[in-house]
């Protein structure tokens, strides 16, 4: 029995293993190191459509999408309310 892994879009932590064909619906995942949520959809019934393989993954044809909130950009700290220009 062969099982695919599934890692973090963000940070490659090993989230689960599963078989193929086992994922059926979306799933949503946290991940545990960097917080970073993936959202994973069964692939594509279409025959037409390709899907790309990232380095690293093994066989995994499910899309995997991360949404992680926006840094704060480094730069001058906001002015405090009531403070003079």
């Amino acid at each position: 029995m062969f099982l695919q892994e599934q890692r973090c879009g963000e940070c490659r932590k090993l989230l689960f293993k599963f078989e193929p064909q086992a994922l059926s619906g979306l799933l949503a995942i946290k991940c545990p190191r960097c917080k970073a949520h993936n959202v994973l959809r069964p692939p594509s019934p279409s025959p037409k459509r390709q899907t790309t393989e990232r380095k690293g993954q093994e066989g995994h044809n499910a899309q995997i999408s991360t949404n992680r909130p926006p840094a704060v950009a480094p730069g001058r700290p906001r002015k405090a309310q009531g403070e003079p220009l």
